[in-house]
Order: C-alpha cells, then sequence, then structure tokens
C-alpha cells in the first residue's frame, strides 16, 4: 500500500492494494492512517501547541 497523504480516499487504496479478503475476515485502519488521509497531522515542532489548544482547563 503506497504512502497516504491529505485528500486520499481510503477505500480505493486498499481496493488497488489487492489485499486478497474474502467473506468473514477483519480488516484494521489504524486511526493514524486516518488522520493522515484527514490532514490532521501535527508537526513534532507544534506539538505543545497543539495539545494546548485542544485541552480544557477546569
Amino acid at each position: 500500500m503506497p504512502e497516504v497523504a491529505r485528500g486520499d480516499d481510503l477505500a480505493k487504496l486498499i481496493a488497488a492494494a489487492e489485499p486478497g479478503l474474502v467473506d468473514g475476515d477483519v480488516l484494521l485502519v489504524t486511526s493514524k492512517i486516518v488522520s493522515k488521509a484527514e490532514g490532521r497531522i501535527v508537526e513534532a515542532s507544534d506539538r505543545e501547541a497543539a495539545i494546548d489548544a485542544e485541552t480544557v482547563r477546569v
């Protein structure tokens, strides 16, 4: 399977990879791959700012 990038159609990429799935098989897709396809990747240098932006203070 190729590297996943923002905007990629995961279903099409998986189908094109011809994984040889048959009835009853289970296919796992990690949240990291979904995040990459959705463009939800944060550069390591921006990690702390991203955590602060998503943190709810009580």
